[in-house]
């Protein structure tokens, strides 16, 4: 592995060491500029520390986004080779020292969003294109009875993120899930409604505006860990 030696990057690694999502600031807090790769950023970097780690590399060269990186695998990044093109392409480009200018943003309320779209972007490296997950690292989306029971778990799962073990069709899973709270009401109550067709919910779809609801509803994953707990 080929480690850069400029201090600014050293300083950098420091920080992924002690960085982990349950201690962190809340991640809904923080924005990434708006670009193609930003929401793997997002589900994929935030497994291991918050976005303020991101936000403080700011204006890396090329070379040492390269070598930040390669040095997350050694700290359990789960990413294949076109994932990290894709990572990397993103942070040299709008987090590079020469980014381009901010795109205006657009709004999704209104707008018919596509959850079977807004899951592969921000779930399936994770989960599976089907839900299935990966085995020892990341639970099942499809066949979960939480997700079956109870609507207000996945979108505080998604909105908060949520740390700590629990065991999933008799399969125990300990990884932290990043809080993907940069989505739109509209696109979490789309991607929710699709992952729990997989499961024959029976209740009502869910509403953009019973995710603003949530939104308001602050919670660390610990919290939302604990919620899980008292829904068995």
């Amino acid at each position: 592995m080929t480690h850069v030696t400029r201090p600014r990057c050293h300083r950098l690694a420091a920080i992924a060491l002690c960085s982990v999502v349950a201690g962190a600031a809340h991640g809904a807090d923080l924005r990434l500029p708006d670009g193609p790769g930003v929401n793997l950023v997002y589900s994929k970097c935030q497994t291991c520390h918050d976005l303020q780690y991101i936000v403080d590399g700011k204006g890396l060269l090329p070379t040492q986004w390269n070598s930040v990186l390669t040095s997350m695998h050694d700290y359990g990044l789960q990413i294949d080779e076109a994932q990290t093109k894709q990572v990397l392409q993103y942070l040299t480009t709008y987090l590079g020292p020469n980014p381009p200018p901010a795109s205006p943003v657009t709004s999704t309320r209104t707008a018919a969003v596509d959850g079977h779209g807004v899951y592969a972007e921000n779930c399936a490296s994770c989960h599976g294109a089907e839900g299935h997950g990966q085995v020892g690292y990341f639970p099942p989306l499809a066949g979960n009875s939480d997700l079956a029971k109870d609507a207000a778990l996945p979108v505080l799962v998604v909105l908060n993120g949520m740390t700590g073990p629990i065991e999933v069709q008799g399969r125990s899973y300990n990884n932290a899930m990043p809080t993907l709270g940069h989505l739109s009401d509209a696109e979490i109550a789309a991607v929710v409604n699709f992952i729990r067709g997989w499961n024959q919910a029976q209740e009502a779809p869910l509403t953009p505006d019973a995710v603003a609801k949530r939104r308001q509803q602050r919670m660390t994953p610990t919290q939302v860990h604990d919620y899980r707990s008292e829904l068995k």
